[in-house]
């Protein structure tokens, strides 16, 4: 059983670094699009999505909208992963010790 806790934390946490790394895909075409619809004005929205993520969310139309509901769906997908891993451990690191 032990082994079988050890699969699942390891599986969580491929699931967590693969959650990480579509978030960071995401993560830059929304800046990619952000950049493209501020021609001109002096970038001030990209700025604040790099710097403070929560606050820009709202102000995101259009594409960087559609790219930013994927980041915060995969940043979802990355916490449970981790919570997963992390119970995972846990139940192997116990199971491991009773067995002795």
């Amino acid at each position: 059983m032990s082994q079988l806790a050890a699969v699942v934390a390891y599986l969580a946490l491929a699931g967590a670094l693969i959650s990480w790394i579509v978030g960071a895909w995401f993560y830059a075409g929304t800046l990619r699009a952000l950049a493209a619809g501020q021609e001109g004005k002096g970038g001030a929205a990209v700025w604040l999505a790099i710097l403070a993520w929560p606050l820009a969310r709202g102000r995101l139309q259009g594409a960087a909208a559609e790219h930013a509901s994927k980041v915060n769906k995969a940043l979802v997908a990355f916490l449970a992963c981790l919570m997963v891993a992390m119970a995972a451990t846990s139940v192997a690191t116990n199971l491991a010790r009773v067995a002795r």
